[in-house]
C-alpha cells in the first residue's frame, strides 16, 4: 500500500509547534510554519521535529537517541533492530506472544469495537503488537524512530497484506499528535529513568484522544531480584525496572488518574488456570497500566488504583526500590 497522507492528516499535527497538517502533494506541510513532511521509501513518513527534543541523561541511550535522530535514510548492509523473531530463542519468542495476547485483552475488555478507532503504537520496534492487532482498527499507526526497524515492520506488513497500518519516524519526545488517538501502547520502553518516564508518559497523556485510552508498561524489580542486587550476573545493563510504588509513584507524578493494573507472567499463557492458582506466589514480569477517560471513567482515587489482574490474591511486597531492566529472560 502506498502511503496516503489524505488519509491520517487530519490526525497528526507538527511536532514543532502542534498545529495542522495539510496533505500536498503525497507530503504533509505545517499549515503554521510551513515545514515539509516527506514520505520516504514509499511507505515511511519522515514526522520528527526540527531538532531532538528530549536530553537523555543515560549517556548510552543519549548516544543511540541522536544517532538515530541525525541519520539519513540510505542503505547500511546488515543492519537489524532489536526484537527480531528470527534472532530469539523459542521461549523468548513464546513470552513475547503471550505478551501480545494479555495486552489484546486489555484492549477488547469492555468488548469494543475498533472499526472506526486509531491505535497508536509509540516506540513499535518490528511490529509485534502493531502487525497484530492491525485487523481490530480502522487504521494502525506505528511509530518509532528506528529506520531499521520501520523498514522491516514496513515489509513485515507487506507480506501481510495489511493495508491499514501506517509508519511513522517519529521523536517520542515530541509525538505529532494532539488528543486524536483512540488506543495508545508504550511497551518496553519506560526504562530509562525517571525524568526519561516523565517526559515519555506527558507526551503519551497529550497524543491520547479525550476518550481514549492508553496502555504502557514497567518491567517489575521483583521479578528477578537477585540480578537487580548484583547476586547473578547482569543482563539489563542501564536501565531501569519499578516496583508497583515506584510505577505508581510516577504515574502520579504525571497526573495520571483511574488507571487500572494488569500483572503479566510470563511464564504462563494469560488463559492459563495454573496461573490463577499459584499466581500470588510468583511476582510478575511486567506491570501494564491501562488509563485515560475511557479507563478510569468516574472513579475516585480508591478505585482508580484497583487491580484487574488475571488474579486478585496479593503479590510480594513491593517497597524496595529497583535500578535496572531485565528482558524476558
Amino acid at each position: 500500500m502506498r502511503f496516503n497522507t489524505e488519509e491520517i492528516a487530519g490526525s497528526l499535527c507538527c511536532p514543532d509547534d502542534q498545529r495542522s497538517l495539510r496533505s500536498n502533494d503525497g507530503t504533509l506541510r505545517c499549515c503554521h510554519c510551513g515545514r515539509v513532511y516527506p514520505v520516504r521509501e514509499g511507505g515511511i513518513l519522515d514526522l520528527l521535529p526540527s531538532k531532538p527534543a528530549g536530553s537523555p541523561a543515560n549517556p548510552e541511550y543519549a548516544a543511540y537517541y541522536h544517532f538515530e535522530f541525525y541519520r539519513a535514510f540510505e542503505p547500511r548492509e546488515g543492519a537489524n533492530p532489536w526484537g527480531l523473531r528470527e534472532t530469539q530463542s523459542p521461549s523468548w519468542r513464546r513470552h513475547r506472544e503471550r505478551q501480545v495476547r494479555t495486552v489484546l485483552s486489555m484492549l477488547r475488555r469492555d468488548e469494543a469495537r475498533f472499526e472506526d478507532r486509531i491505535l497508536g503504537d509509540v516506540s513499535a520496534g518490528v511490529g509485534d503488537y502493531t502487525l497484530s492487532y492491525a485487523r481490530h482498527f480502522k487504521w494502525v499507526l506505528h511509530c518509532d524512530l528506528s529506520i531499521d526497524a520501520l523498514r522491516y515492520a514496513l515489509a513485515r506488513s507487506r507480506r501481510m497484506g495489511l493495508q491499514n497500518v501506517f509508519f511513522l519516524r517519529v521523536d517520542y519526545f515530541a509525538l505529532p499528535f494532539r488528543s486524536s488517538i483512540d488506543r495508545l501502547l508504550c511497551l518496553d520502553t519506560l526504562i530509562r529513568g525517571q525524568d526519561h518516564e516523565k517526559a515519555l508518559l506527558n507526551q503519551i497523556e497529550r497524543a491520547t484522544a479525550s476518550e481514549g485510552r492508553a496502555i504502557v508498561d514497567f518491567h517489575h524489580w521483583w521479578h528477578n531480584p537477585l540480578r537487580r542486587l548484583g547476586l547473578l550476573p547482569q543482563n539489563f545493563g542501564n536501565n531501569r525496572s519499578y516496583t508497583r510504588s515506584g510505577a505508581e509513584g510516577l504515574l502520579r507524578e504525571c497526573g495520571v488518574e483511574g488507571w487500572r493494573l494488569v500483572r503479566f507472567y510470563q511464564e504462563f499463557a494469560p488463559e492459563s488456570t495454573s496461573l490463577k492458582r499459584i499466581s500470588w506466589l510468583l511476582p510478575a514480569t511486567r506491570l501494564l497500566y491501562e488509563f485515560g477517560s475511557a479507563a478510569s471513567g468516574h472513579t475516585s482515587r480508591a478505585s482508580a488504583e484497583t487491580d484487574f489482574s488475571t488474579t486478585s490474591q496479593p503479590n510480594p511486597s513491593d517497597t524496595a526500590r529497583g535500578a535496572a531492566k531485565i528482558w524476558y529472560t
